[in-house]
């Protein structure tokens, strides 16, 4: 069954993926983000590029390489079921192949009616959801 992560009260939904990347890149793990649209893949890519001097985050945008553990995309390509953060305001069908879901919810009204919908969504399912208030975590 999949693991599923709501992150809320996120400030930066940006600096928690950097965060949470750093800490699974370690772990090996092959990571899918689900964007709306090549414009958020691109500024995602960016800000992974810039956000730390002192690590690297290899990725790819649009299109799967063996060899990048992380893989930045708008439709959803079969690259790995290991683990997904979704970004994007809606529930992804093939949602459960993957073995662990990330779900970030900003401070933004309209993201968090989303995100309880998307909430709803996987516990009406069954789903065992961990949630992390990030405003804590700090």
């Amino acid at each position: 069954m999949t693991y599923i992560d709501f992150y809320f009260n996120v400030e930066n939904k940006f600096n928690k993926i950097h965060e949470i990347i750093e800490r699974e890149i370690l772990r090996k793990r092959k990571i899918f983000i689900h964007v709306d649209d090549l414009s958020g893949a691109k500024a995602l890519s960016d800000f992974l590029y810039t956000a730390s001097l002192a690590s690297f985050l290899p990725h790819s945008i649009g299109h799967y390489e063996e060899m990048t553990p992380i893989h930045i995309d708008w439709d959803h390509k079969f690259v790995s079921d290991d683990f997904m953060i979704n970004l994007k305001s809606d529930t992804l069908p093939s949602f459960s192949r993957y073995l662990r879901l990330i779900e970030i919810v900003s401070l933004n009204e309209e993201d968090k009616k989303t995100a309880r919908d998307r909430l709803k969504f996987y516990r009406d399912r069954g789903y065992k959801i961990h949630l992390i208030d990030a405003k804590k975590e700090m």
